[in-house]
């Protein structure tokens, strides 16, 4: 891993242009600062000399030639020292405060983000009842810029909720029973279900929702992994997935929990003899732990050190909505002090801060290569020469990297995950009786 950052921040410095910076989902631009003219205005020289040759007024004199190259020069040389006041107050500033705020860009529409910073860190402080409904719609509404309607959000969860109610009441099975809400629920939502309107007596259908196999990594829509999006499309991915489902076990009063595995999330429940069952709603089945750390690159550290599989309550749940206003907020404006800020109390109320050590750690590197780029220094060896103090901000990068690998963390190859879903497609049929018996347990 060192040598990989080395040869990284080896060949981004040499490359890296802070001009080039946009928001578009890459470093912020830095606005420089407004500097004094140092120098008097220079057209006063011309008033003492002819402007032109008397016998030849279209020819400049020699007087006026000289003087417009002496011009020339010093406007070029204030240039070079307004460029380089810049440059050393750009990198005072990194080094001191990290990139400044982008909110100005948007001044209107980054107002919901803090919105929903104040309001989500208030249920985490206990001054509001936690709720990750709530929680959810808050930051993707800021991603909209207010565009959501949070009543027509909560009526479609209510309606979800009571059709749930609904089929267990239908199929007379204790509504009480946490295992029967759960997997009802999980019908709800993997299943093709029948319902009679109590005011027609006719049979209403009501369809799963798919899996997005087009674009399941947010790579053509950053909102594909949106819950909202799930909601009006009914196609989701295994981050929008869990959260829907947890989302209406919190309204039907169902106990669930949300866990992860490498580029993955799931749903677990548990049944009232302690056991545990892993919902995959991707594929509509019921797996076990195993199957994850089999297929999923999991390394024994990442499992000590509770990396994965292990069940996220609704505290880590709701703080991890922090994690995720902080993802929007980069894509919407860059990197900034409120992208930390996001990412700091997150990882103050989650068990697992992998996520958040991950999100330092890229608001870290880049926070370093600029620096590094503006000091001309192509290598740690003569960032650490030319600035102490910017080379403390490598140390800071490293030690990041340090802590995420000591955790037991190893990226997930894009083509293992691709062939694992595809497999658990493929298996679905086969997986369907673990779902039957488990259902006639609670019959």
């Amino acid at each position: 891993m060192k040598r990989f950052i080395y040869i990284l921040f080896t060949f981004c410095t040499m490359g890296l242009s802070a001009q080039n910076f946009g928001n578009n989902g890459t470093l912020p631009v830095i606005a420089p600062p407004q500097q004094p003219n140092p120098y008097q205005p220079l057209e006063s020289f011309s008033n003492h000399y002819p402007q032109t040759n008397p016998y030849n007024p279209n020819e400049l004199t020699a007087i006026q030639r000289n003087n417009e190259m002496i011009i020339r020069e010093v406007e070029e040389y204030q240039r070079s020292v307004n460029a380089e006041i810049q440059r050393q107050s750009e990198i005072k500033m990194l080094i001191d405060s990290g990139f400044p705020s982008q909110a100005y860009q948007d001044p209107k529409n980054s107002t919901y983000f803090y919105q929903a910073f104040d309001e989500i860190t208030s249920m985490l402080k206990g001054g509001k009842p936690l709720n990750l409904g709530r929680a959810v719609f808050l930051v993707e509404n800021a991603f909209y810029g207010n565009a959501l309607d949070y009543s027509e959000y909560q009526n479609f969860i209510k309606r979800k909720a009571a059709l749930c109610k609904q089929k267990i009441e239908d199929e007379k099975l204790d509504g009480n029973n946490n295992l029967v809400k759960n997997m009802m629920l999980f019908r709800l939502i993997a299943d093709t279900l029948k319902f009679k309107n109590k005011g027609t007596e006719k049979t209403l259908t009501h369809l799963p929702i798919k899996y997005d196999y087009d674009d399941y990594r947010s790579q053509q829509h950053y909102d594909s992994h949106f819950v909202t999006k799930l909601m009006k499309s009914g196609v989701g991915q295994c981050y929008s997935m869990p959260l829907y489902y947890l989302i209406l076990a919190e309204a039907i009063g169902a106990e669930a929990y949300w866990s992860f595995s490498p580029k993955h999330s799931f749903v677990k429940i548990q049944d009232e003899k302690g056991r545990w069952y892993n919902i995959e709603l991707t594929c509509g089945a019921i797996l076990s732990d195993a199957h994850y750390m089999n297929n999923s690159y999991i390394k024994a550290e990442a499992i000590r050190n509770k990396l994965y599989l292990e069940p996220m309550d609704k505290t880590n749940a709701v703080a991890n909505m922090l994690i995720s206003l902080a993802r929007c907020y980069y894509v919407r404006y860059g990197w900034d002090d409120f992208f930390l800020q996001c990412v700091n109390t997150a990882e103050q109320y989650l068990d697992n801060d992998l996520e958040a050590l991950k999100l330092k750690a890229d608001y870290q590197t880049y926070l370093t290569l600029t620096i590094a780029n503006l000091l001309k220094a192509p290598t740690p060896e003569i960032l650490q020469q030319k600035s102490p103090e910017a080379y403390s901000q490598y140390e800071k990068m490293i030690e990041l990297y340090r802590k995420i690998d000591d955790l037991g963390y190893e990226e997930l190859p894009d083509n293992i995950y691709a062939k694992w879903l595809d497999y658990i497609a493929k298996q679905k049929e086969k997986l369907e009786r673990n779902r039957t018996v488990l259902l006639n347990e609670i019959r």
